[in-house]
């Protein structure tokens, strides 16, 4: 009996502890649980912080919402503090930035007194640096990072430019690691020597990562690379003189980006291209021209780029044989080229076939394609149809191809037609906006969704 009645008020002690914190709290000590640490005293109620006790969001999830959940950043506004929101959602420390503007006077880029060259910061040797927003920051001389590891946000507006002629930044090697989010990099001049960015090995892979950047009115091209890392994401690279990227060797990765607007979009020799969920369009001199090396080429729209009297049009392979190699879900609209070439896609690399693309728009020429390639379940249109199985040579019905919108409408005849036995796997798992792909999926960079 008296073993019955300890165990009864045992069980009760264990069942008041485990639903303490289902009772309305008076204080912090009344939430015991680690979720929701905090008593929000107006409800009652444990929570994972009130504005009153915001410091208890910490790490990658820094701020008090107005729901009581701790959240990442999104904004430098975000992070009083500091005010600069990181990449992986947590809030910056102010000792560990270099502080950039305009005007700046400061050698040593504090928050209240920053420097007013990106030369300045760097050379502090700081694994972060803000540019603010308002007149470009500028230097006498090109911005040279060698050997660094180093991440560059802005805030809203914020521009990179230089003084005179020549080109406003330069990525070195041998350890170099740069990441720059939302700056633009806009007017670099001179008869040579103007492109905005320069990416140079000098006997190692320097890396340059480009998240929400734009790389706009340069008058050499916007990024030249001879080796290197280079990965572009939701970034912008438009009206270069001399085109928007020019890479010879390395490794070139892109994403949800657009080149309109330049001599040409990419040019890449002897690298590995990636290039998935991109728009080249109105590019004078062609989209893009692979020679040597591989590509894998997913999910784009390439629309009126080249001329009658240009060599590329929206896009030229010359390669070898290689398994890496892809060319699929693309569509390909009043692209023009000189004769022999074809304007849509011109390709020679080995037994190579092509799938899932369209490519249509009006055609001065017999074919939209050329080469030795094959190509298999693809809408040509007008013109010869190509080489291989499944093609077929309808009016695909975009949405406008006098503005590029190049989604496929309700009527498509390239809806549910793609290879039954194509790989919807890696960037071929959506199309361009993102929406999954599902089998039979549709021919073209778009999967139709109402």
């Amino acid at each position: 009996m008296k073993f019955a009645a300890a165990l009864f008020f045992l069980l009760l002690a264990g069942c008041y502890v485990k639903n303490k914190d289902l009772h309305p709290c008076t204080d912090n000590a009344n939430c015991t649980d680690p979720a929701a640490p905090v008593c929000d005293l107006a409800a009652q109620v444990c929570v994972e912080c009130t504005p009153e006790s915001a410091a208890a969001c910490t790490g990658q999830k820094p701020i008090c919402g107005a729901d009581n959940v701790c959240r990442a950043c999104t904004a430098h506004a975000d992070c009083l503090a500091s005010m600069v929101c990181l990449p992986d959602g947590s809030c910056g420390i102010e000792d560990q930035v270099a502080y950039v503007a305009n005007g700046g006077t400061s050698a040593t880029c504090a928050k209240s007194a920053p420097c007013n060259t990106l030369t300045a910061a760097i050379l502090l040797g700081k694994p972060y640096i803000k540019v603010a927003s308002g007149e470009p920051v500028k230097d006498t001389k090109t911005t040279t990072i060698d050997g660094k590891v180093v991440t560059i946000l802005a805030d809203p507006g914020a521009r990179l430019d230089r003084e005179g002629d020549g080109p406003i930044l330069e990525i070195r090697s041998p350890t170099t690691d740069v990441k720059i989010y939302d700056l633009e990099i806009t007017g670099a001049s001179g008869a040579t020597g103007a492109d905005a960015i320069i990416l140079t090995p000098n006997g190692g892979t320097p890396k340059l990562t480009l998240t929400r950047v734009k790389i706009t009115g340069n008058q050499g091209l916007g990024i030249s690379a001879s080796g290197g890392a280079l990965t572009i994401s939701q970034s912008t690279l438009s009206g270069n003189t001399n085109g928007g990227i020019s890479i010879s060797g390395g490794a070139l990765t892109v994403s949800q980006s657009t080149f309109s607007g330049n001599a040409n979009g990419i040019s890449i020799n002897g690298g590995a291209l990636a290039i998935s969920r991109s728009t080249l369009s109105g590019n004078a001199n062609g989209g893009i021209s692979i020679t040597g090396g591989t590509f894998d080429i997913v999910n784009n729209f390439f629309f009126s780029n080249g001329g009658l009297g240009s060599s590329v049009g929206g896009l030229v392979i010359s390669t070898t044989q290689n398994a890496a190699n892809r060319l699929e879900f693309n569509s390909f609209n009043k692209n023009q080229t000189q004769d022999g070439i074809g304007p849509s896609v011109h390709c020679v690399a080995g037994a190579f076939t092509a799938r899932n693309n369209i490519m249509s728009g009006p055609l001065s020429q017999a074919a939209h394609f050329g080469g030795t390639c094959q190509h298999a379940y693809s809408v040509a249109t007008p013109g010869t149809l190509p080489p291989g199985t499944g093609n077929v040579a309808s009016n695909p019905m975009f949405v406008n191809t006098t503005t590029g919108d190049l989604h496929l409408s309700a009527a498509s005849p390239a809806r549910g037609m793609a290879d039954p036995a194509s790989a919807l796997t890696g960037p071929a798992a959506v199309d361009i906006d993102g929406q999954p792909r599902t089998a039979p999926a549709d021919i073209g960079a778009d999967e139709y969704n109402p």
